[in-house]
């Protein structure tokens, strides 16, 4: 069973591997909904990792480095 400081994480590599991906493949990476990814990403931020998100069609979200 994976805690939520572990998805976390994972987010974090995923995100950092992969940019550009939207809250459908992370969910299905991470075993979760989609708000769960969401509220994960709110959470980053709030820690101050800088994450932006791009809307609609080709959208998802990415590290800014």
């Amino acid at each position: 069973m994976y805690t939520p400081a572990t998805r976390l994480l994972t987010l974090l590599h995923i995100l950092h591997a992969n940019p550009g991906l939207n809250a459908n493949d992370l969910a299905e990476r991470l075993e979760v909904d989609t708000r769960t990814v969401r509220r994960y990403v709110m959470l980053l931020r709030d820690l101050g990792v800088q994450i932006e998100s791009d809307m609609g069609q080709g959208g998802g979200y990415r590290l800014i480095r």
